[in-house]
């Protein structure tokens, strides 16, 4: 594996697959690629959301993002091999998808579910949306 791809939300799902993903890394020399991906506003809600307030909501998603990025990033800093991060906006499972096909990634580590109230129920509608569309290894950390 040359290259590991890791979505994160900051949930403790996803801290467990960035220790996954590190552990993985070590073992087979691979460079990481950790993805946190902003749903975008607009398309989930387009009538819910006044103008006016959808840059203020942005920032702060973006601040948060940045936030969970940081922590991320200070899983590996004393990685040996390149570690990128990310930040997308859009539909998390597409945008996951979209950057291991970029990025070249062999491996997508996710945790099975995140913070979104419904996919505490079950397997996460992200995380089963990556494994069913991709073609390429997906581990689901639990």
């Amino acid at each position: 594996m040359k290259r590991i791809l890791v979505a994160v939300d900051g949930s403790d799902n996803a801290n467990l697959a960035l220790d996954k993903a590190k552990e993985l890394g070590l073992l087979n020399n691979s460079e990481i690629v950790i993805l946190y991906v902003i749903s975008c506003l607009r398309s989930c809600h387009p009538y819910a959301i006044d103008h006016v307030y959808e840059a203020e909501i942005h920032q702060v998603l973006m601040e948060q993002s940045k936030a969970i990025l940081d922590e991320a990033m200070k899983k590996f800093k004393d990685y040996p091999k390149k570690v990128s991060t990310y930040i997308k906006c859009g539909d998390p499972a597409k945008e996951i998808i979209e950057k291991a096909h970029t990025e070249k990634c062999d491996l997508v580590v996710m945790g099975s579910r995140g913070l979104n109230v419904f996919s505490r129920a079950m397997l996460g509608s992200i995380s089963n949306k990556v494994l069913n569309h991709i073609d390429i290894s997906v581990l689901i950390v639990k």
